[in-house]
């Protein structure tokens, strides 16, 4: 594919801006990942696919991309559930890196280039926080913990938007020079999570730890830097400073931060009875209706995940893979060549969605012009007219959001059933009246065969007729 301009808000200058990456051709891309103390929830398949989706189309639109996203294996949350559980917390975090791992691959996501493990970097971290304190940006106490400065990197407060001085503490004493600095190096002894260092027997904290693995594998600076609205203070806003300060280089030019989820209205918790985990919600429904759902808000908008939701976006699925089917039947079946891309409108559309989707990954627009593509194949097969360039396009659409990626015959027979109950109507009856309406059309019995159709267009039903007989779709 020829080389476009893709442009993206960045977080640190508040407005969007064109991606020239710092290595020509080559995207170096770092986003935060899990901690991982339980199973992930559909929170952390939001984050995650937002990241899929731009590191698959860039490398659609032939940019090499390095993706690494991290597991944070080491931290307070994970030594105390293994503490409550028994078991040692490297135990924990690698049941639940594995749980991740797998929850991911079901959700169709492309592995990172890396997944690299704090516990795993701890000489890097140590590295990185002695280079600190060299510089006199970091201070070892004598209890055997370690801060950064935060008042000696002069730009601190840019990426949230926040003044120094004006900022709020409610923190009780500590071994702090200053309350606004924060901790590189934990004094701890717990068993698998601490470990030796010039300042004593300790583990990171949790802010340096993506500043080292970020640096190990795309170097002192990259091109973007991702995560979740709720990074950005103070997790990000400390990055950047130890970053710098470390390595008297900037850090990551472009800063992308997705929306935020609640369900039903309210934030998830367990304690509302609302916490959706990926393995439940893939109890119920196919991963591509999730990333719909995701597909459906710019990513930089929050999301109310909800039942209904849930089923409406099953069902609009259902209609595309139902028209992807048609198409390819219609496409095996046909006598005449089939004509391509170029066709004016098609190729139209197909501008819109690049542009669309390269101004700043705007995914719900990108998605109406799927929806719309749809739409026109099923009147111009209702109207008997060739479809061809239609089913390339709806590909080409899929492939570069993630979607349609099932076999459709597969997808549709497996979906059916839930599709059919929620519009109300089983599979028995759906056929029963099918088989009436072909008898009333053989017998030109038009007026119960209208009757019929109204019946089903009313529960959410279009018929579809050939010469033979009739088939069904959802209505959109």
């Amino acid at each position: 594919m020829e080389a476009r301009q893709v442009k993206l808000y960045n977080t640190l200058t508040r407005r969007k801006e064109l991606l020239q990456p710092l290595e020509d051709g080559h995207v170096k891309i770092y986003a935060c990942g899990v901690t991982v103390y339980d199973h992930c929830h559909v929170g952390h398949a939001m984050q995650a696919s937002v990241f899929d989706i731009l590191t698959n189309f860039l490398r659609k639109l032939g940019y090499r991309v390095t993706y690494i996203r991290n597991f944070t294996d080491v931290d307070d949350k994970i030594i105390a559930r293994a503490k409550e559980m028994g078991i040692p917390p490297s135990e924990l975090a690698a049941q639940m890196i594995a749980s991740a791992a797998a929850d991911f691959k079901a959700l169709g996501l492309t592995p990172p280039d890396a997944e690299p493990r704090v516990s795993q970097c701890i000489a890097d971290i140590i590295a990185m926080i002695a280079d600190l304190c060299a510089k006199d940006f970091a201070y070892p106490t004598p209890a055997g913990n370690v801060y950064f400065r935060v008042r000696s990197f002069s730009n601190y407060g840019r990426l949230s938007n926040r003044n120094v001085e004006q900022l709020q503490h409610n923190e009780v004493a500590s071994d702090k020079q200053d309350i606004l600095d924060f901790a590189l190096w934990k004094v701890d002894t717990t068993a698998s999570a601490s470990w030796p260092s010039p300042w004593g027997h300790g583990r990171p904290g949790w802010h340096i730890e993506c500043s080292a693995m970020a640096k190990k594998h795309l170097g002192v600076s990259f091109d973007i830097h991702g995560g979740g609205q709720d990074l950005i203070f103070p997790h990000h806003e400390n990055e950047i400073a130890q970053s710098v300060c470390a390595n008297s280089s900037p850090y990551a030019t472009i800063w992308m931060h997705n929306g935020l989820m609640t369900v039903e209205g309210q934030k998830m918790s367990k304690s509302l009875h609302n916490h959706i985990t990926i393995k439940d919600f893939l109890q119920s429904w196919s991963p591509e209706v999730l990333r719909l759902i995701i597909l459906s808000h710019h990513y930089r908008s929050n999301i109310d995940f909800s039942q209904k939701v849930f089923k409406q976006t099953h069902k609009r699925l259902y209609y595309y893979y139902q028209t992807l089917a048609m198409l390819q039947a219609l496409a095996k079946n046909a006598t005449t060549p089939a004509t391509n891309i170029s066709d004016d409108d098609v190729k139209g559309m197909r501008e819109n969605f690049l542009a669309c989707m390269c101004d700043d990954l705007n995914t719900p627009m990108a998605l109406a012009l799927l929806h719309e593509a749809c739409k026109r194949a099923n009147d111009l097969q209702r109207a008997g007219k060739q479809t061809y360039s239609y089913l390339e396009l709806i590909t080409f659409f899929g492939e570069s959001l993630g979607l349609l990626q099932a076999e459709p015959s597969a997808h549709i027979a497996e979906q059916k059933l839930t599709v059919l109950n929620d519009s109300g109507i089983s599979e028995a009856e759906l056929q029963s009246l099918i088989a009436q309406r072909n008898r009333a059309r053989q017998t030109k019995n038009y007026q119960l065969a209208d009757q019929i159709r109204s019946q089903l267009q009313d529960r959410g039903i279009e018929l579809r007729d050939h010469t033979d007989r009739s088939d069904w779709s959802v209505i959109i």
